[in-house]
């Protein structure tokens, strides 16, 4: 008998650690807020294949993802075989939204809001070595907004301020990491040239390809990239005013190889496709001059995206946009960086063949599953350059409405 009590007693034991090993599987697995599309259901992660976790059916109110915190939530209680709650989770539906698919390159004319300092030089001037911005506190990454509270947006234009100042003290503020400081320091007279001087490399705009993500038919945007345009001196995001999406062509390309990444080499038509207005982690976004007549597909939300089968479309010749077979490796949902939601992976032959994989320019392509737009690639793997990072299609559909892009239309529609 004493042997019973005690088998049982494991038994009851091991049963519970059992137990309370998949209420915390389920603590850590199951999310807390949940959104799903109208008309679908949340379906629990499976492990193995197993359905251990079944949920009810809440009726969530119906939001629009529109780059505002949707309200109303409903709750959902999800069990272990339908037995034993363990957790309990918020659920919001939303609208499926759809977009007209990109898959094209396009031409980007980026003009920086202020000078972006890119470099400290030295001047000589009295026979000695002396650099005045940077003794006065100036750094490489700083955004020199105004000189003595004139506005500055071009490398000409601060040149002729430093020249006219005739080394009399000029009272600069610079933008560094979203905070304004204020410095003052006197130009120089450089002995070569005679010419007045601070000692700074600036730049004003920057120029290069990439390739089209979406359309947004709901307000004319566009979405491209998925990563924002950096400085490739100081690899800070170019603080950009404004810009211009002009039109483009592949006219060839350097292939990829392991340890070195090719890159697409395009070419400016010179006709304008629309503007450019905000740079940022999520891509490059801006309105259309027109949205052409491609196919309309349905915008998967995050959750709905999964490890597996999937197509890029992208574009490396002049025969335009074509869809490529890839494969979702892994999705990376505490990469903790905006672009960088999943690996991607080519696996079609003729693509990998052509290009050796993932190209410079290629960033935005859009990634197709089970016939919804799940992401774009944004980077590709050094090392390996058939597979890349790619970010959600959800978070660029949202950036697309924000209200940065409406304040910047709205703004950019008043000064014209």
């Amino acid at each position: 008998m004493r042997n019973f009590v005690k088998c049982f007693s494991v038994f009851i034991a091991g049963i519970c650690i059992f137990l309370f090993a998949i209420i915390l599987l389920g603590q850590f697995t199951i999310p807390k807020n949940v959104v799903i599309a109208e008309n679908s259901k949340y379906e629990a992660p499976k492990f193995f294949g197993i359905s251990l976790f079944t949920c009810d059916d809440p009726i969530a109110t119906v939001g629009v993802v529109n780059g505002k915190a949707l309200n109303d939530e409903k709750s959902m209680q999800v069990n272990f075989l339908n037995i034993i709650p363990v957790k309990r989770t918020n659920v919001q539906s939303v609208k499926r939204q759809y977009v007209v698919l990109g898959g094209e390159i396009f031409g980007i004319k980026l003009f920086t809001d202020g000078v972006l300092v890119v470099d400290c030089e030295s001047v000589q001037s009295g026979g000695k070595t002396v650099n005045p911005a940077e003794k006065a506190g100036i750094k490489v990454g700083d955004i020199i907004k105004t000189v003595n509270g004139e506005k500055v947006y071009t490398n000409k234009a601060l040149s002729e301020i430093i020249e006219k100042s005739g080394g009399e003290v000029l009272d600069v503020t610079v933008v560094r990491e979203n905070d304004a400081l204020n410095v003052s320091f006197s130009s120089v007279k450089e002995d070569d040239t005679g010419k007045y001087k601070a000692g700074l490399w600036v730049r004003d705009s920057t120029a290069g390809i990439g390739t089209v993500t979406f359309y947004n038919p709901k307000n004319n945007a566009f979405a491209g990239l998925g990563h924002a345009i950096c400085d490739i001196d100081t690899g800070e995001i170019m603080p950009m005013i404004n810009g211009e999406m002009s039109e483009a062509y592949v006219n060839g390309f350097y292939k990829s190889s392991n340890g070195c990444v090719g890159e697409l080499c395009g070419v400016f038509t010179g006709n304008r496709k629309g503007s450019l207005l905000v740079n940022c982690e999520a891509g490059m976004y801006g309105y259309s001059d027109s949205i052409p007549k491609n196919g309309i597909v349905p915008v998967a939300l995050s959750g709905e995206v999964k490890a597996g089968e999937a197509e890029i479309i992208c574009t490396v010749d002049k025969n335009g946009p074509k869809n490529y077979k890839a494969e979702i490796v892994k999705l990376l949902k505490k990469s903790g960086e905006v672009n960088k939601d999943m690996i991607v992976k080519i696996t079609d032959s003729d693509l990998l063949s052509k290009t050796g994989g993932i190209l410079q320019g290629m960033s935005g392509s859009p990634v197709i599953q089970n016939g919804m737009l799940v992401g774009a690639v944004t980077h590709v793997f050094i090392n390996d350059p058939t597979q890349g990072y790619a970010i959600f299609a959800d978070k660029m559909l949202e950036t697309s409405a924000c209200e940065e892009m409406t304040a910047r239309q709205n703004q950019a529609g008043s000064v014209a």
